[in-house]
């Protein structure tokens, strides 16, 4: 076959250098896109069989190709080559060796420009879903961690002091929470934007493909964009969908941090299981937080990608430019980095053995039941503010005798302040503060238990979405990994 596969070069006398050939490639990870590519291109030869330009026979024969192209790659039985600049080169080059010259009709009506900006919007939509999955793992060995220990109380923190006595399993719905957060922004990312950006062309439309808005629904959109400068030139869905990327993993890293302070031997209230946990080289008692540790520092080049992306936007005239086709570089090594997290950081919450004991006895240290006594002052009609005061007298006396509340006797009460009762006493132990925090969000644990019950509701929601198949399956379809060709 001697058809010539560059898309463009018809005004130019010579070829490209091979240094702007090598520049102008594009990254062997970009080629993974060749299922959205492919999408695409089935719905375009629908979109010129309604224009004319194809007519029923030939149009069945490209759809045909296309499907088996689909399959070839899928199973590894064609690879892009040295001579194919992107996805689209690629692609169009199996066709035109399959069909000659009818392969060549396809690229009537559309513009590399709105292939790419469909391509991208396709996978970020099927990614939302993936990630998404990735994530209600998390989730859910959160919840079953949390289920748990819905009556193991622990210290819980402000400033990293011991500040109220909590139970474990509402620290862990903090967390879990956070994550469903991220989880409603993917779904949201994909409500704004369902919309298609095929039959935009290179920038003022097409003066062929007429009816995008009928390839929008082929494809599994809402809607085609409302404007066709704005669908090849914009760029906001590649930053949103980065920064819900490293939300996401800033969400994990900080439970990552925790599990790290909790895995200490200065702390000893977690183990992590020995699968999910390592080594040192030289030190033979070390058992390492690398999963938590690894998931700390990822968080960093995801934060990154998504403030670098933003300043490679910031200056772009509309509508097209070389410039936007860094999104990819930035886009695939978050998603990659996301999907390597996920697996193992689940993994890890799944077999933490947290110990109840020691969490228990770390609970009231640190003057955590302080804010007991000013309640129980309150209850006695003292308003807040002397409460406070009194309180701190309270802890002040503690400390110049060498205890904690704990120790306080009914005779030390009156030394403190007159107000001061032996009631309080009653007062001040791990059950009675937790069992008085009975409003709704709170960590009672009856609070704690209708949390993850309506939690679970949520969650099965997202796992709705999470497992929607946003195109309808080609004659092609496969279970090639997301990540595509490699």
């Amino acid at each position: 076959m001697s058809e010539p596969t560059q898309l463009w070069g018809g005004r130019f006398k010579s070829g490209p250098s091979e240094a702007l050939a090598n520049l102008s490639r594009a990254h062997p990870s970009y080629f993974r896109l060749y299922r959205e590519d492919l999408a695409g291109s089935r719905a375009h030869a629908s979109e010129l069989k309604r224009a004319g330009v194809l007519d029923e026979a030939e149009f069945a024969t490209i759809r045909e190709a296309l499907n088996r192209i689909e399959a070839d790659i899928a199973e590894k039985r064609e690879h892009p080559i040295a001579s194919d600049e992107d996805i689209h080169t690629f692609v169009e080059r199996l066709l035109m060796q399959r069909l000659g010259t009818l392969g060549g009709k396809l690229r009537a009506g559309r513009s590399r420009n709105d292939q790419t900006s469909n391509n991208t919007r396709l996978y970020l939509r099927r990614m939302a879903r993936e990630l998404s999955s990735g994530i209600i793992e998390v989730e859910k060995a959160l919840v079953a961690q949390s289920a748990k220990h819905v009556e193991t109380v622990m210290p819980g923190f402000t400033h990293l002091q011991p500040a109220q006595p909590i139970v474990l399993g509402h620290h862990l719905m903090a967390h879990a929470q956070s994550l469903l957060r991220d989880l409603e922004r993917f779904e949201e990312f994909d409500r704004r934007f369902a919309r298609s950006p095929l039959g935009a062309a290179a920038l003022a439309g097409s003066g062929i493909a007429c009816r995008p808005d009928l390839s929008a629904v082929e494809l599994g959109y809402s809607a085609a964009c409302e404007n066709s400068i704005d669908a090849v030139s914009a760029r906001d869905h590649v930053a949103e969908f980065l920064f819900i990327c490293s939300l996401a993993t800033v969400s994990l890293s900080r439970l990552a941090e925790e599990i790290c302070i909790w895995a200490s031997k200065q702390f000893s209230w977690v183990k992590l299981h020995d699968s999910y946990s390592t080594g040192s080289s030289i030190m033979p008692q070390k058992k390492n937080p690398d999963i938590a540790e690894l998931t700390r520092g990822m968080t960093g080049t995801l934060i990154g990608n998504v403030t670098g992306f933003l300043a490679t936007m910031k200056a772009m005239p509309l509508a097209y430019n070389r410039d936007l086709a860094e999104d990819k570089r930035v886009l695939f090594e978050s998603i990659d980095v996301l999907e390597l997290i996920l697996p193992a950081f689940a993994g890890m919450v799944e077999t933490l053995e947290f110990d109840v004991a020691k969490l228990r006895e770390e609970a009231p240290k640190g003057f955590t039941l302080a804010t007991e006594v000013a309640d129980w002052l309150v209850s006695e009609g003292v308003p807040f503010a002397q409460a406070h005061e009194i309180t701190g007298a309270v802890v002040r006396y503690c400390e110049e005798h060498g205890h904690d509340l704990a120790g306080l006797r009914a005779e030390d009460l009156r030394k403190i302040d007159d107000r001061l009762r032996p009631g309080v006493l009653d007062a001040i132990t791990l059950e009675g503060a937790l069992a008085s925090r009975t409003g709704y969000g709170s960590t009672s644990p009856a609070r704690v238990r209708e949390q993850i019950e309506r939690f679970n509701a949520a969650l099965e929601d997202k796992a709705r979405f999470a497992s929607f198949e946003m195109l309808p399956p080609s004659a092609a379809s496969s279970s090639e990994p997301s990540r595509g060709i490699r």
